[in-house]
């Protein structure tokens, strides 16, 4: 989570541009979801900002667009009660050689289930198998697309920031990444949590 310089428990590193930030890593976070909006920047793409506040402090977990974990805790939104505090834990496994990502959510004692399945979707669109330069690979295109507007639609009135914005023309500091993947922080009044990718991450990089 980054934090202010100075706050104790902090630790420092220097990002990608060359500027040293203080953060401070947890396990679990605990908060409130306040506002879900987009973000578009012309190297990194089009990113999700959660906006959440604990303990009377507001912080903004930020994730690219096709993240797993993002696209995870999209598909638990319709069973979570935005109007209560909730948990999430990520974790990290090896599994075949590569790192697997998770997300876990739980609220008032219970884990948090996906409302969209491969076996009951929901009306959530499968994968389409497309060719790119002559190979195949999976395209989420319209499964993202459906994703968005079911947040927009029926879970952002719900929030008390209300509808929700995209943001543009960030600065490429705003937007920096480290080896890991992560995306910094785009709100200088907001401490950002920072998501991970699900291949190459050090588990000891996880943010909390």
């Amino acid at each position: 989570m980054r934090v202010a310089d100075g706050t104790p428990g902090s630790e420092q590193r220097i990002n990608k541009v060359g500027a040293e930030v203080s953060e401070i890593f947890h396990n679990s976070f605990e908060g409130k979801l306040t506002g879900i909006t987009t973000s578009e920047h012309d190297e990194y793409g089009k990113s999700w900002n959660f906006d959440f506040i604990a303990d009377g402090e507001e912080f903004t977990l930020k994730m690219s667009y096709s993240n797993s974990l993002a696209v995870a805790f999209l598909k638990m939104l319709p069973n979570i009660d935005v109007s209560e505090e909730f948990e999430l834990s990520p974790s990290q496994k090896l599994v075949d050689g590569k790192n697997r990502s998770s997300l876990f959510i739980n609220q008032g004692g219970a884990t948090i289930k996906h409302a969209y399945t491969r076996s009951e979707p929901n009306g959530m669109p499968d994968l389409e198998e497309i060719v790119v330069s002559g190979k195949k690979t999976w395209d989420d295109t319209k499964r993202l697309a459906f994703l968005e507007a079911m947040v927009m639609s029926d879970i952002v009135p719900k929030l008390t920031k209300g509808a929700a914005q995209s943001v543009s023309d960030a600065s490429e500091e705003e937007f920096e990444r480290d080896v890991a993947g992560e995306l910094g922080d785009t709100n200088d009044s907001a401490p950002s949590l920072m998501d991970s990718d699900t291949e190459g991450v050090n588990p000891e990089d996880l943010p909390f």
